[in-house]
């Protein structure tokens, strides 16, 4: 059965009800971690932005970098920008920056010439203007050697 983008959509807030609920069965955490995962990569447009902005706090972190593993290369897309909005807004804290940047390390191998020189020239403008926090200018530049 292949579920229609506005199921995919409900059942993917369903799950996150669950598993940001503090009484969630540890049993159970597991399965809707994997259930989230294998929903997430078949998401598009502004469920799979709103994903990533869910999924980006601590807790999740490992579970957004097996889904950006697995994007295809319209989801990539959508990541990119996604990330690349998130770093260009200077009202982020830095922790949060630092996650889009290590997202950006992930899919960067997966990125066409034309997304890797958007990550590149946006990367560079975080790095020499825009932000004025050098642990997330430090992590630019890791980034733009993995891109290099």
């Amino acid at each position: 059965m292949k579920l229609k983008e506005g199921q995919l959509g409900d059942i993917f807030q369903c799950f996150i009800h669950q598993l940001s609920k503090d009484v969630l069965n540890a049993d159970y955490y597991e399965t809707y971690r994997e259930a989230l995962e294998a929903i997430t990569v078949k998401l598009s447009g502004k469920q799979l932005d709103n994903a990533f902005n869910y999924f980006i706090i601590d807790e999740y972190a490992d579970l957004l970098k097996e889904i950006a593993q697995r994007l295809d290369e319209k989801q990539i897309n959508i990541a990119l920008n996604c990330c690349m909005d998130k770093l260009n807004d200077k009202n982020k804290h830095q922790n949060i920056c630092i996650k889009y940047i290590q997202l950006l390390e992930i899919i960067s191998n997966k990125c066409n010439e034309q997304q890797l020189n958007e990550a590149f020239n946006s990367s560079m403008d975080i790095f020499i203007d825009k932000n004025d926090n050098a642990y997330v200018r430090g992590g630019c530049a890791k980034l733009l050697g993995i891109i290099a």
